[in-house]
């Protein structure tokens, strides 16, 4: 535990198992088309493609995406493919390929989104993706979720998150 004394807000070292709560909402895969959510590498966010009928996963069921989820590709982890859903995603769908999780109480998921470009969890994702290359590497959730993360109480996350989403939005609007 790290105490900041200029806050006097407690930090304390995690375990991302401790902060999430793997989240599934499964729904039989639709046969008249619907769409999907798909996940860019580099933490560049999600996207969205609509599935002609026909043309649909060769799977019985799909999982229902939800806004404010930490959500990742298991084959694509180890090059970042992961993000924080919003509402724009609500509702898409996605293979079991593309585990969400819920965040507890005691985590801000604004305040975890601004931890996906750290270095040392980037580390962490590339060790716990084992073997060669491309669709050889997939991630190991059960060691992934072993990551540890500093995390203050949710107050300074709420504050640190509000600071950083306006730099996001300052840098935003120079660009």
């Amino acid at each position: 535990m790290t105490t900041c004394k200029e806050y006097k807000f407690t930090w304390e070292q995690r375990k991302l198992e401790s902060l999430f709560t793997k989240y599934e909402d499964k729904v039989k895969t639709p046969n008249s088309g619907y769409w999907r959510l798909g996940l860019r590498s580099h933490c560049k966010g999600t996207f969205h493609t609509y599935v002609d009928a026909g043309n649909e996963l060769e799977t019985a069921e799909m999982n229902r995406v939800q806004s404010g989820n930490f959500i990742l590709n298991i084959t694509f982890a180890w090059e970042r493919a992961l993000a924080v859903t919003n509402e724009e995603d609500q509702d898409k769908l996605v293979s079991h390929r593309f585990p969400q999780f819920k965040p507890n109480r005691d985590l801000a998921i604004d305040f975890f989104k601004h931890t996906l470009m750290d270095k040392r969890f980037k580390h962490h994702l590339e060790l716990s993706s084992p073997g060669g290359a491309g669709r050889n590497k997939v991630l190991k959730i059960a060691d992934m979720l072993k990551y540890e993360l500093l995390v203050p109480s949710i107050k300074e996350q709420n504050e640190i998150s509000s600071f950083l989403n306006n730099v996001d939005y300052i840098i935003t609007l120079h660009q």
